[in-house]
């Protein structure tokens, strides 16, 4: 349950069928893009631009770099499960779903949750980011929300 001192970001789709997203909020403005021909993509936060890259076809492993310097990296634990562990600025991270039958998803450090990525209701694509630490990493946070992201791609590819 997010504290008082939770923050929200908006996930707002660009388009109709977009996986796309810019993201809006008091405490963050910004943008996702995932490739449609591949695992690999962007993020603008207050006008700060990053790359996603997919490190090899067939791995689970993912860089967040900056002007080519790597700012956080994601692997996921297997093909099966839908949760990532995050090497960040401020330590492991584990980004995992809250069960295994939503797309609901929380960023942990330790037993300490940190932000919260859920859709608005199961039908849509618009979501919303609950921030539940006063002390985040913008770039890991919107990093992991482009993760999320990309899962929900994959659900909605599969299904």
């Amino acid at each position: 349950m997010p504290s008082q001192t939770s923050m929200t970001i908006q996930c707002l789709p660009q388009g109709i069928c977009s996986w796309n997203y810019s993201l809006v909020g008091d405490v963050l403005n910004g943008q996702t893009a995932l490739r449609s021909s591949s695992e690999q993509g962007s993020i603008v936060i207050d006008g700060v631009a990053f790359t996603v890259n997919k490190n090899g076809v067939f791995s689970g492993h993912w860089t967040l770099e900056h002007e080519g310097n790597e700012v956080a990296s994601a692997q996921k634990q297997s093909a099966f499960w839908r949760t990532f562990d995050i090497d960040a600025p401020g330590g492991p991270l584990l980004l995992a779903t809250d069960t295994p039958f939503t797309r609901c998803y929380t960023l942990r450090r330790g037993e300490e949750s940190i932000a919260t990525m859920r859709p608005d209701h199961p039908w849509t694509r618009r979501g919303k980011m609950e921030i539940l630490v006063p002390d985040w990493d913008s770039p890991t946070v919107v990093f992991s929300f482009w993760l999320v992201a990309l899962i929900w791609r994959r659900l909605a590819q599969s299904g």
